[in-house]
């Protein structure tokens, strides 16, 4: 019993090895002109694959210098802004943390909700903010997401309401643009860590063969149980 508590133990050990990073994806929309279809990832940590920033198909792309822009929201399905990230096989990633600056023009939403999927299941709403006509800079904190396939974020209007009280109109924009704080202008950053399946040492490799070689040499040594009868 105890050289099979070994190897089990052995065999646990192999693969618990956590890998953090605070940043794991970033946009940076310095020099764009907010009608670009999409928007690469600027940087991405190790483990992961960053989606591209994008529009849904219920949304036009007018102009807006230093982000990405986007107007014709209704409150429907398809009128959202969406981003994210793809997770390698092996690698576990946990997001809890947007950092993003956005701003509505007068008739454009009035009032924002951030949505998430993991793994490709449902979209779900994890977080909404009021959205106004001058930019808002804001650290999004929410229930830590953990996903081993993919984690896609989508920014939608919440209601009819627009960002100066009125009604929402489809000519009305929201663009997502840089996170500004104390004056430094900082690309729209997800946040939270990486953890990644460790390789085994030779030397953990040898113990782990070597506790089920001395298992079946114990095995082998055992006799069988012989009963008569009469």
């Amino acid at each position: 019993m105890k050289l099979v508590f070994s190897a089990a133990l052995v065999g646990a050990v192999l693969f618990v090895s956590p890998v953090s990073a605070a940043t794991l994806v970033q946009y940076d929309f310095t020099g764009a002109t907010g009608n670009q279809a999409s928007t690469a990832a600027s940087n991405v940590a190790t483990g992961l694959t960053g989606l591209s920033f994008t529009r849904g198909a219920g949304l036009n792309a007018p102009a807006g210098g230093n982000s990405i822009n986007s107007s014709g929201f209704n409150a429907e399905a398809t009128d959202y802004v969406s981003f994210g990230l793809n997770v390698a096989s092996g690698f576990t990633a946990s997001v809890n943390q947007l950092l993003l600056g956005t701003r509505s023009s007068n008739t454009g939403p009035g009032a924002i909700s951030l949505l998430a999927s993991l793994d490709g299941g449902a979209f779900t709403t994890i977080a909404s903010f009021a959205q106004g006509t001058n930019d808002l800079y804001q650290s999004l904190s929410f229930t830590t997401l953990t996903a081993t396939n993919s984690i896609v974020f989508r920014l939608t209007a919440s209601g009819t309401t627009s960002a100066n009280g009125g009604t929402l109109a489809s000519g009305g924009t929201f663009r997502v643009e840089n996170y500004v704080s104390g004056g430094t202008n900082s690309p729209v950053s997800i946040n939270g860590s990486v953890a990644a399946a460790a390789v085994p040492e030779p030397a953990t490799w040898a113990m782990f063969i070597g506790g089920f070689g001395l298992l079946g040499a114990t095995l082998r040594r055992r006799q069988p149980v012989r009963v008569s009868f009469g």
